[in-house]
């Protein structure tokens, strides 16, 4: 984990592409204009799911209603996510028979094409996301009676530093791709040619956590497929998910 402050971020990115020298501090108009320019570039990179380096789960309380706001002073309130990866109806919650079930992620038209959309049960087996800004807003299919929990798996978006001094932590190789792809963002505000080398850092350094944050593909299916397996006494984990085998190979 690296430490740095905005201000230090702003200055080396200033310094690859010859705006101050070494030693030297930008002037505070060069600061704001590419501070402005840092935190485009990272809501920007909040939109590619390879820049977010982490996936967090909250839970939330079903209360009988039939649509939830998500962000900051909704009904679940919380920073609005980029990206909901995964969405389950926690039932029991807290005992030892606790279960999570996924839901199903309705598209716009699978969601119209339910007649009834207000039809009532135990609890929901399916979600809408119309992915409004700032408060996204869930709907869910059919309407629980309140009796259980709705766990988020959520990619929270990337924080702007607007606080140029704070103290600023990320895993490593963050600082140093923030500081590279900074130097080409702004580089054009200063009139300024980027080297060819801190091109190829800028590059290299974002390709690397892509590559770190990116998530393997399990192949899914029914487990009566998998022949040879069943031949050897195999079955399908469904505690896992099905895209792993018990048994022999």
């Amino acid at each position: 984990m690296t430490t740095t402050t905005t201000r230090k971020l702003i200055t080396g990115a200033l310094r690859l592409i010859g705006v101050v020298a070494s030693g030297e501090a930008p002037t505070e108009d060069d600061v704001e204009i590419t501070k402005e320019a840092l935190n485009g570039m990272i809501d920007s990179w909040s939109n590619n799911k390879l820049m977010i380096y982490t996936i967090n789960p909250y839970v939330f309380d079903f209360d009988g209603q039939q649509s939830y706001t998500l962000g900051p002073g909704g009904n679940w309130d919380t920073k609005r996510p980029t990206f909901i990866e995964n969405v389950y109806v926690r039932l029991n919650s807290g005992t030892p028979q606790q279960l999570d079930i996924k839901m199903q992620d309705l598209s716009d038209e699978q969601y119209a094409d339910i007649t009834v959309k207000n039809t009532p049960s135990t609890f929901p087996f399916a979600f809408y996301d119309n992915g409004n800004y700032p408060l996204r807003t869930l709907t869910f299919f059919p309407v629980g009676n309140g009796s259980n929990k709705c766990v988020l798996w959520l990619r929270d978006p990337l924080i702007n530093l607007d606080d140029l001094d704070a103290e600023i932590s990320y895993p490593p190789g963050y600082e140093r791709c923030f500081r590279f792809n900074l130097a080409l963002e702004v580089a054009p505000e200063f009139g300024k040619v980027v080297p060819d080398e801190v091109n190829a850092i800028a590059l290299r350094s974002k390709e690397e956590l892509e590559r770190i944050n990116s998530m393997p593909v399990y192949l899914k299916g029914d487990g009566g497929a998998i022949t040879r397996g069943r031949a050897k006494g195999g079955a399908s984990a469904i505690i896992t998910g099905g895209f792993w085998t018990m048994g022999g190979r």
